[in-house]
């Protein structure tokens, strides 16, 4: 591994300063390639992770972020304190506007919360994760406080999910009016709305003014697609390549950072949309975990970069158990099982997934239907867009009896959180065994830290009896940049645009 990957690698923010060339300070504007834009355009509750965070980032601010220790620090909100076990206060910066002039008040995070409280916001992504509050009060123009159901140690955390929209176009446009012309305090605004692709120019009373002029944020949706973009100059920044791209790109010059994603790789069990199928039998799912042999795909596929994964949480995330480790690969074992469970003959399945967005993804998913096949599990992989994957997650309507899904920590970094959409808590669970909902209940009412640590580390160990998911890898990030790109930061899978600029 050279140097350059390696020293990225023990950090995890991407703050790339333009590889020692001179950089021109001059605006500009900055193209970046992704592999798909957000199904629910500007409207920022359709989903709160990548790729949909590279537009709204730009466009929208949350009350908090993570930083680069895991730990909430301050963006809408300058400080928050516990009232009591279920009510949080909130005091927002004073200043701040939106960018059609608006300014920030305790009102926007009112509206915002009392949407997510609807039918029809608890039905979207950000609100199902988020279904725990239960009420919103203004105190005054810059303090707010939030109620939950039960005790809730992670709420700041949890609200970096939240971005927060300008009340006043909100109720005017509603969601579906919002989406096309959003209005946030981030950096940029949108201009337009492409097939392909999205405009957006700089906001100029932002509190976080940029250097550039403009951003364009490029649908891209096969990896060698972007690579090719990013070697030819049609685009300045690629997100989602991979480990075996890496070569090619520093020999052209470019500027890459490799560093661990938040993320556990998998293939989940849709057993609540397929209640005969095989998979509803633990044995079946420990015997798919055993036929895969992670240490390969995480050898070979990753480049060593990732690990082979073995639960729910991340080392990046609160509350992962190092002394938890991935299932091993015993075909035999697995054979085994699968013919007390009532199939020595084997059985076929259908996989749907997304390909093109993270390192080796495609290619991740084959080896793992071969390693399948070889001990009876046949498994069709039929690839999907994105929209049609979120479409079917948040309806559980999935077509076959497995999906490609990631175990996402981030954005706030805690182990917990994949948890909300992957058991019974999912408003439209996938895959629901009550035998976890006291031990997730427990994470929840424990306000100290190690209590927490320790509960979660229960959870995972009792996960990793029940097996939602086929564990493949821990993922990574790899992006790359032309040498002319100073200034861009792209921390626990938050991308920070204001400081970015594009020189000669």
């Amino acid at each position: 591994m050279n140097a350059t990957i390696k020293s990225v690698l023990l950090a995890s923010a991407v703050a790339v300063a333009g590889a020692g060339l001179a950089v021109s300070a001059q605006a500009a504007d900055l193209r970046v390639g992704v592999w798909d834009l957000p199904p629910g355009q500007g409207n920022p509750f359709t989903g709160r992770s990548v790729p949909s965070v590279f537009v709204w980032d730009a466009v929208f601010d949350p009350l908090v972020r993570i930083g680069e220790d895991g730990a909430a620090v301050p963006v809408l909100a300058e400080s928050w304190a516990v009232v009591d076990d279920t009510t949080w206060r909130f005091t927002l910066k004073d200043g701040i506007r939106f960018s059609n002039g608006a300014p920030l008040t305790a009102d926007a995070v009112v509206t915002t919360i009392e949407y997510l409280m609807t039918d029809e916001g608890r039905a979207s992504s950000v609100g199902g994760e988020v279904r725990g509050i239960v009420g919103v009060t203004k105190v005054d123009d810059r303090t707010v406080e939030i109620a939950t159901s039960g005790p809730d140690p992670v709420l700041p955390n949890r609200l970096a999910l939240v971005f927060i929209v300008e009340p006043g176009a909100w109720t005017e446009l509603g969601p579906d009016g919002f989406a096309e012309t959003p209005v946030g305090t981030g950096s940029f605004k949108v201009e337009g709305w492409g097939a392909n692709d999205v405009t957006l120019v700089a906001n100029p009373t932002s509190w976080r003014v940029p250097e550039l002029d403009g951003l364009t944020v490029i649908e891209l949706p096969e990896r060698p697609a972007r690579l090719q973009a990013l070697l030819s100059g049609q685009i300045d920044v690629g997100f989602g390549f991979s480990p075996d791209n890496i070569a090619q790109l520093e020999s052209n010059g470019m500027v890459v950072a490799a560093s661990p994603a938040p993320q556990v790789m998998s293939l989940a069990f849709a057993t609540e949309a397929h209640p005969d199928s095989p998979f509803n039998d633990v044995r079946v799912r420990r015997a798919a975990n055993l036929a895969v042999n992670r240490e390969i795909i995480a050898e070979v596929l990753l480049g060593g970069l990732g690990a082979p994964a073995g639960q729910a949480g991340t080392p990046a995330a609160f509350g992962y158990d190092p002394e938890i480790p991935p299932y091993p690969y015993d075909p035999d074992r697995a054979r085994a099982l699968l013919a007390e469970a009532g199939y020595p003959d084997g059985f076929e399945a259908t996989a749907h997934v997304v390909v093109g967005s993270f390192p080796a993804d495609s290619e991740i998913y084959q080896q793992a239907v071969i390693d399948l096949a070889d001990v009876g599990i046949d498994v069709d992989l039929q690839q999907i867009r994105f929209p049609e994957w979120l479409q079917y997650f948040l309806a559980n309507s999935w077509p076959g009896e497995m999906f490609g899904s990631s175990w996402n920590a981030s954005p706030y970094m805690d182990s917990i959180r994949p948890y909300t959409y992957m058991t019974c808590m999912k408003r439209t669970p996938h895959f629901c065994d009550e035998a976890m909902n006291p031990a997730i209940e427990a994470t929840f009412a424990a306000f100290d830290p190690a209590e927490r640590e320790q509960r979660l580390h229960e959870l995972h160990a009792l996960t990793n009896e029940i097996l939602p998911a086929l564990w493949l890898v821990e993922q990574v990030d790899v992006t790359a940049m032309a040498p002319s790109v100073s200034g861009l930061r792209y921390v626990n899978r938050t991308v920070y645009y204001e400081d970015v600029t594009v020189g000669e």
